[in-house]
């Protein structure tokens, strides 16, 4: 193989290699940073709140105080317990009110909540426990399949495993290489001081 062709070869390689690089770091980037900024994340996977967050979108919520909270606000909060509901949804506040005598929560706010694409508001009356509570602020429409892909055992393979091994063999082919160099070199020197 000529000279050209295999620097050609190796350059193509880097180029790969290096763009491979680049998107794991922009994958971890956009997995990690939201995190260390203090957001929570969630991914829709139904279509209540649909056209406004669609299926797929991630939200990211800051924590707020519960007071803080208006009508209109969209929040993320798993439902009374009695509702059989363990994920977490993320729904608009249409109605907050104050909970009357009689009641186990009398004189605390009482949200109520709704899809934007539902035509009922939610069945539950909730109090929202703790003082903060998860408010959305931004949102990335469609992003939330790749966190739902990296969830199947053959993408998390694909995504990581092979640029993983991709990167092992590159380094211990340079590193082959690279020896390989030294050794030439070392006797070439060794061959020019024989006289």
């Amino acid at each position: 193989m000529s000279a050209p062709s295999s620097a050609r070869r190796r350059r193509i390689i880097s180029g790969l290699t290096t763009g491979a690089m680049l998107l794991a770091l922009a994958l971890a980037t956009i997995m990690v940073l939201p995190t260390l900024l203090g957001y929570e994340r969630y991914v829709i996977i139904s279509g209540s709140m649909e056209p406004t967050l669609p299926v797929g979108s991630v939200v990211y919520d800051e924590v707020v105080p519960v007071d803080d909270l208006e009508v209109g606000d969209i929040i993320t909060f798993v439902p009374p317990p009695e509702y059989d509901i363990s994920a977490p949804v993320t729904h608009r506040i249409v109605r907050i009110g104050i909970a009357g005598e009689g009641s186990d929560v009398a004189g605390e706010r009482i949200f109520r909540t709704q899809g934007d694409n539902n035509d009922a508001m939610d069945p539950w009356l909730m109090v929202l426990d703790g003082p903060d509570q998860g408010r959305v602020a931004h949102h990335i429409p469609y992003v939330g399949y790749v966190y739902m892909a990296l969830q199947v055992g053959w993408v998390q393979l694909l995504v990581i495993g092979i640029p993983a091994v991709a990167l092992i063999v590159y380094i211990v082919v340079t590193l082959w290489r690279l020896s390989g160099d030294a050794v030439r070199e070392e006797r070439e020197s060794e061959q020019e001081a024989v006289p």
